[in-house]
């Protein structure tokens, strides 16, 4: 035991001395708050620790106060570095790229210097961090004050390198044609300084070559001098966007012994990119004399962006956008800067989330525009790491409470103030508390994103505690993963931590001795998701899990990423797989490995299903009663098509469904003769027919009754039923009806028509929701359609619109889906997606009162609805 408790001491103190050596490389020395802070260790025990090293003979204290410290035979530098100077205007300099700019610091230190390679996609920052380096390295006096900085893009002499070396070298008097007078290369105007080659691999062989003797002694020849040898002292800095060990010579690589990459804006963290986002909105604060304020929606798409040309891309976006909003008034003298503003043609996003800002961003010319939060108490993770070094018998319930301590006495932050917390704030209520449906986590959102923004990390002891911990909290913890995948650390380092703190924190919400897993997947991109958020808030807490799966994702890809979900889950109590259709039924087999226990795979997912399930989980009851309650009760949702009768025909099709089809029907049936049949259609078939172009199923086809217009191209006769209430719709329906019924059955039937069409027909089709209620509901919605939209509405649409949502909302309570396979569709257009945006607002109020989701088929349907309307008032 004495053994082992040697061994964790001198663990320790060898990791005080590696950190306290990276540190040496930015500092002269470095004090012991300042390597407490990087350890995640109190002061007291990082003093401890340094003492004991201090015997050792392998570090050095300083005289005075505070108290620095320095490796043993390490001389100070003669000069400070510690300061990044021009480098802190680098975005990631402390953060992401921050092992970049240290080598950037190294190779500028090194005696004499070190020749650089930049490497990062196009718009990165190369040519940036170049000037930079430049400008850290005349401020800290690597190079003198006044020495020259030159560029040279490489791109621009590709095709005559000849020429190219000239412009490096330089040439003399007479050395070719035209050579009129010496004239000096670049070369020889960067000594004592910089010289950039930007796009360096456009430099050729024979170029890298004439570089080489120059890289190795300073040497070089003008073009044309035969006589004696040039001298220069230059500090090359090379820039490209390809891989140089394919793009540049072996020989040329080995010449450049520092090489740093440069992260795209896109994988850039989230701080990183509002910090892009802010300096270049500030740039144009300073171009137009005044302050600005982007809105939230388009701060949240500049966010999640993924620009092909990075932060080139983005200036002039944001360059553009703030011309375009600068044409309108602005009384106030304040530019404001909207989505509308920016051109979304062809815009690339991020797949995995979409991270939303709640709040704009407002910049002024002179400052940042925006308050900065309270300063973060960086002692947390000091003071966390010493409690669980120091706890025995140690519980989850313990490290909860002791950062409930740490966070009472540092008091709450507004999440108003800074927009980083409002997106954690955000995200947090979308995966916590609403997908996984822990409402009382709500309480702990600031702490976590203290944690967050200052980006905690713990030693390894306390680290593996805590591991250990969680082990009994599976839980408790896939939710913090969950949760962090939506929201990356903004630092890797923390990346353990910040996991296992959170669930220690939300692990009294969760209930740890539900003993089966639930996983639902579903077609569509937030169909399963959706459906998860209702039950785990129904029910409380969290009781399923869900994937969905992009109508083009494909069962391999779905299978995938359900492996890696289950690979974690105890299922040796029983596993149930619930999914919209048979297709993805085929999981189980590939998961199967995975799966310690029985499996119940249930093809039958829907809300009212997926609750009934989560209910009987959250109970307790056992995987065997489940499993055969489900066997009789959950029965697949199946629908069966006869096709159309051969002899003469109407076919009735209504996107509202087969019920108001199957209604029109009996109309039509109580007056028709045989010669007539009347056929009931799922819309969707009809549809694809058309989309297919198969009209021979219509060959004995009279008429389609449709509640939407159908393409002209479609040559069978067809009307929209709604169309019927004009009087050339009812002159239309009668000369295709003339040789079946006379005149007095004519007007019988569409009397009837019009009764079932009125309000009062509505009212009669509903099984259980009150009429006049949900009429003044739907009337609400088609108001606040019209006011968003600026149109005014005829009676005719508005029946359609009455009829369709009042049988919607009925439909969607029930859980009665119309085919499991199109209850979730990808927008076809951007007009489609910002329709749905505006419709899932005008409709929350219905679906809070209900207890209803409008997936992505519904929002598609009443698109097609509504694109007529808006076609119709225009």
């Amino acid at each position: 035991m004495e053994e082992e408790t040697l061994m964790s001491v001198q663990r320790a103190k060898d990791r005080v001395y590696e950190k306290l050596k990276e540190l040496l490389r930015l500092h002269d020395s470095v004090e012991t708050t300042t390597l407490a802070e990087n350890l995640g260790l109190s002061r007291s025990v990082t003093s401890h620790y340094l003492g004991e090293l201090e015997k050792g003979g392998r570090v050095i204290k300083s005289d005075g106060r505070p108290v620095r410290w320095r490796l043993t035979g390490v001389g100070a530098p003669s000069h400070e570095p510690a300061a990044l100077h021009g480098l802190n205007a680098v975005i990631g300099a402390t953060g992401s790229q921050r092992e970049s700019i240290r080598k950037c610091i190294a190779a500028v230190e090194y005696p004499g210097g070190l020749n650089l390679l930049i490497t990062g996609s196009s718009g990165v920052g190369k040519t940036f961090l170049a000037k930079k380096v430049y400008e850290y390295a005349r401020d800290t006096g690597a190079i003198a004050a006044d020495a020259p900085y030159k560029v040279l893009n490489c791109a621009d002499y590709a095709n005559n390198p000849e020429l190219l070396s000239s412009i490096l070298f330089g040439y003399t008097k007479g050395a070719f044609t035209g050579a009129e007078a010496n004239k000096p290369g670049l070369i020889q105007e960067a000594d004592g300084g910089y010289l950039l080659l930007d796009e360096v691999h456009r430099l050729s062989g024979e170029n890298q070559e004439k570089l080489f003797t120059f890289m190795d002694t300073g040497i070089y020849r003008p073009i044309g001098e035969n006589q004696r040898d040039w001298h220069a002292t230059v500090r090359f800095i090379f820039a490209t966007t390809e891989d140089p060990n394919a793009a540049l010579l072996e020989t040329f690589n080995r010449r450049v012994p520092v090489m740093v990459h440069l992260t795209t804006y896109a994988h850039r963290p989230v701080d990183e990119r509002l910090a892009y986002i802010r300096v270049l909105l500030q740039t144009e604060a300073k171009n137009f004399h005044k302050p600005i304020t982007l809105a939230p929606q388009a701060v949240s798409y500049l966010l999640n962006l993924r620009p092909a040309g990075n932060v080139g891309r983005l200036k002039n976006l944001i360059k553009l956008a703030c011309a375009k909003a600068n044409t309108g008034e602005h009384p106030d003298d304040l530019l404001k800067v909207g989505l509308t503003d920016f051109d979304l043609a062809g815009a690339a996003f991020d797949p995995v989330g979409q991270l939303k800002v709640a709040k704009p961003m407002l910049v002024a010319p002179d400052t940042a525009g925006e308050a900065l939060p309270p300063a973060l108490d960086l002692t947390v993770g000091q003071q966390l790491t010493a409690y669980l070094q120091s706890a025995t018998a140690l519980t989850m319930t313990d490290v909860r409470r002791k950062l409930q301590a740490l966070f009472t006495a540092q008091g709450a932050i507004d999440p108003s103030i800074s927009l980083l917390h409002s997106i954690h704030a955000e995200v947090f209520k979308h995966t916590v508390v609403q997908r996984f449906g822990l409402k009382a986590a709500s309480d702990y959102e600031d702490l976590l994103f203290r944690l967050y923004d200052s980006r905690v990390t713990l030693a390894q002891p306390p680290l593996e505690k805590l591991q250990l911990l969680a082990a009994d909290h599976p839980r408790a913890l896939h939710v913090a993963q969950k949760f962090y995948q939506q929201l990356p650390p903004l630092d890797a380092a923390s990346a353990e931590a910040l996991p296992l703190l959170m669930a220690s924190v939300i692990c009294d919400s969760i209930d740890e001795s539900i003993a089966l897993r639930c996983l639902m997947v579903a077609h569509g991109s937030r169909m399963a998701t959706s459906i998860q958020s209702v039950v785990n808030q129904l029910c409380g807490t969290y009781l399923v899990d869900a994937i969905d799966m992009p109508i083009d994702s494909s069962i391999g890809q779905i299978a995938m990423i359900a492996k890696q979900t289950v690979k974690d889950f105890d299922t040796s109590n029983g596993f149930i797989l619930l999914v919209d259709m048979g297709s993805l039924s085929q999981l189980y087999r590939v998961i199967k490995n995975q799966l310690q226990g029985d499996v119940l795979v249930v093809n039958n997912l829907t809300t009212a299903t997926a609750l009934d399930v989560a209910l009987k989980i959250q109970q307790k009851l056992p995987f065997d009663r489940i499993a055969e309650y489900a066997s009789t009760e959950y029965a697949i949702s199946t629908q069966y098509f006869e096709g159309f009768a051969k002899n003469q025909n109407i076919v009735i099709s209504c996107m509202s469904g087969l019920g108001i089809s199957e209604k029109l029907k009996e109309i039509f049936q109580s007056v028709m003769d045989r010669r007539l049949s009347v056929v009931a259609m799922d819309y969707a078939h009809l549809h694809q027919s058309i989309e297919a172009d198969n009209i021979s199923e219509f060959d004995a086809t009279q008429l389609v009754i449709t509640t939407t217009n159908l393409p002209d191209s479609f040559a069978i006769p067809h009307i929209n039923i709604y169309d019927l209430l004009d009087p050339s719709g009812q002159e239309f329906l009668h000369n295709i009806l003339r040789q079946f019924i006379d005149q007095k059955t004519f007007d019988d039937l569409y009397n009837r028509i019009v009764r079932f069409l009125s309000i009062e027909g509505v009212t009669e089709r509903l099984s259980f929701l009150n009429p006049d209620v949900i009429i003044q509901e739907v009337e609400t919605v088609i108001f606040k359609f019209e006011n968003y939209y600026h149109i005014q509405l005829d009676g005719k649409v508005k029946l359609n619109l009455y009829m369709h949502i009042s049988l919607m909302v009925e439909r969607l309570m029930t859980g009665v889906s119309r085919n499991g396979e199109k209850d979730e569709r990808t927008p076809a257009s951007q007009e489609e997606a910002d329709f749905n945006t505006v419709a899932k607002g005008i409709f929350k109020p219905l679906e809070l009162k209900y207890n209803i989701d409008i997936n992505g088929y519904e929002l598609s349907l009443l698109y097609q609805l509504m694109n007529y309307a808006f076609t119709e008032a225009k």
